[in-house]
């Protein structure tokens, strides 16, 4: 019964270390040589036409949310990008009954007349002002100093000139915390150079600031920083208050929407697991995993299966959507210490949706954990059908950064992708514009001229350049491959021979008798040069050999150095 070993049958890669020896480095040049072909491929495919691009990038770039927009450019056809536009638009709607969408009507002159009145050398779109006004609309309130006189913001006895200034003030901006009511938003002409700039401290408008004259500091004392939008009696003492206040007026509206949207599914799927109220059950399928996280925290990796058949579509323009709501709580000793709630949408051509019944949709989420044991609860409710599941547990979240030795749970997959290397996009902050940090110029602490973010990698299955694609349910069917991952932490190296040295064995099994090798027994040296946090492990088989039935999967990996030997199983079955 021992089944052909597919091209890629064994992959071991340690967050982008080659180890030594062909058998290694063969297949996992040649896997990467077809991912990129795919990818390029894909891409070719998945061009997008100017108008959608435009649609994208500038017409709605200030109100779509980041999940909206990648979702956006997944999309493939024409007949897609006009679908899911029809669907924003809508989504957005006050009055979807009446054929006219106010929304739309009101973005659209915004923007027109951003570009009328706000050029800078720039479309007004582009511009701060324009920007602002696209997002939040006309201010309640506005002031003008066009020509930089003295007493503006400082107040007529404060001894500096000011560059020429705008001060938007708005009654209320709907999405903020309850906390913010007037809000105000300075822009500044520096240097008369026609470019009004939005500034997150007033104090930025003196003129006189990079001066060695005791006006430059106006504006600058402790007492003075403030947010735009507090007085300074409701200033908050805890500077992460302010930026936390930044970072919720800048973001999208897109962002803001999706935020209401969750809040409004967490209250009611919370109350669904506090009340357990007699709904029709939906069945799905959940599957957590640990695996070593950061420091001292464990990474779970959750993903969630429900059939297709399992949910209610509702027929609309052509198409037949659907709406799962998830609901992820942690609770520790009786106490929430997690709560996550999500939506998955689905839009499927009439094609699809008559063939359905073998379709699945999945989500996925990542917890981080400190090791303890944890009650977790998982909801999934049906929007349209009003049935919902429920899954309760108690998992118990291993310690990695206190043992030695060890590995993760073995995760099952339909399939692994070897992710190209992406450059980590950072953004660079002045300090200078973060009152949060100017007030903190006169303290102890040292305050850098720049504070550097970095975007991460946000998807809950992707590990170092590895991207799994979840089988939750652990079904395959004869005609495809079993496919599975697990990670190797800590191996033992020899100070004499300055190498680890592993032994790896996969097999699979069925009423406790070995049926198949996936593939010999195969012994791996790790120079200790090459040592790093994890090692990336896992293989493909091919099934076409096997009968139908349940079966074992069983990895066992010895540390030769140490003498010791982890064993994970998980089970799967095979379909005809």
């Amino acid at each position: 019964m021992v089944s052909k070993i597919v091209k890629l049958s064994f992959f071991l890669l340690l967050a982008g270390i080659t180890l030594a020896g062909d058998l290694y480095t063969r297949p996992l040049i040649q896997e990467k040589k077809v991912a990129v072909s795919q990818t390029k491929e894909k891409s070719e495919q998945t061009k997008m036409p100017a108008k959608y691009r435009k649609w994208l990038e500038e017409e709605v770039v200030y109100i779509i949310s980041r999940k909206e927009r990648e979702v956006f450019k997944s999309l493939t056809t024409d007949e897609q990008r006009e679908a899911f536009i029809r669907s924003f638009w809508k989504r957005r709607d006050p009055t979807p009954s009446t054929p006219l969408n106010e929304f739309r009507e009101e973005h659209y002159r915004r923007i027109e007349y951003a570009n009328r009145h706000f050029f800078e050398g720039v479309a007004g779109w582009r511009t701060d002002r324009g920007r602002i006004y696209i997002m939040f609309g006309p201010p309640d309130f506005f002031e003008s100093n066009p020509g930089g006189g003295r007493g503006f913001l400082f107040g007529p006895s404060a001894p500096t000139a000011e560059f020429p200034s705008e001060k938007w003030v708005y009654r209320y901006i709907p999405g903020l915390k309850t906390r913010m009511g007037r809000v105000e938003f300075i822009f500044v002409n520096y240097y008369n150079s026609g470019k009004y700039q939005l500034v997150t401290d007033p104090a930025l408008a003196n003129a006189l600031r990079n001066t060695s004259i005791a006006s430059r500091d106006v504006g600058y004392e402790p007492e003075n920083v403030q947010i735009p939008g507090e007085t300074k009696k409701d200033l908050p003492v805890n500077p992460l208050e302010q930026l936390q206040f930044l970072a919720e007026v800048t973001k999208s509206r897109g962002e803001v929407l999706e935020e209401i949207e969750r809040s409004a599914r967490l209250r009611r799927l919370r109350g669904i697991v506090e009340s357990r109220e007699s709904i029709t059950m939906m069945s799905f399928t959940a599957k957590t995993s640990f695996i070593k996280g950061p420091k001292e925290f464990t990474s779970i990796p959750i993903s969630i299966e429900v059939a297709a058949r399992e949910i209610k579509f509702v027929e609309k323009d052509g198409r037949y959507a659907g709406r799962v709501n998830y609901y992820i709580e942690v609770k520790q000793k009786n106490k929430v210490i997690y709560q996550k709630s999500d939506r998955l949408e689905m839009s499927l051509r009439p094609e699809t949706y008559r063939r359905r019944e073998t379709d699945y949709y999945q989500y996925k989420h990542r917890l981080r954990l400190k090791p303890g044991v944890y009650t977790l609860h998982l909801v999934a409710w049906d929007e349209y059908s009003g049935h919902v599941g429920y899954v309760d547990r108690t998992i118990e979240v291993p310690d990695f950064s206190r043992q030695g030795f060890s590995l993760s749970d073995v995760i099952l997959a339909r399939n692994i992708e070897i992710l190209k290397k992406k450059k980590k996009q950072a953004v660079y902050l002045d300090s200078k514009d973060i009152p949060a940090l100017n007030a903190l110029k006169n303290s102890q602490l040292k305050i850098p001229d720049k504070i550097k973010l970095v975007t991460e990698p946000e998807d809950p299955f992707t590990f170092g350049n590895l991207k799994i694609n979840p089988n939750t349910v652990g079904v395959y069917s004869r005609s495809g491959e079993l496919v599975f991952f697990y990670q190797i932490y800590n191996p033992t190296f020899s100070s004499a021979e300055k190498k680890a040295k592993l032994k790896i064995v996969h097999q699979i099994e069925q009423n406790g008798q070995v049926v198949a090798l996936i593939d010999k027994p195969q012994e791996v040296h790790i120079l200790e040069s090459q040592k790093t946090a994890f090692l990336n492990s896992g293989a493909r088989f091919s099934l076409e050999k096997m009968p139908p039935g349940f079966y074992t999967l069983r990895v066992a990996v010895t540390d030769l150095i140490l003498g010791k030997t982890i064993v994970r199983q998980v089970n799967f079955r095979v379909i005809q």
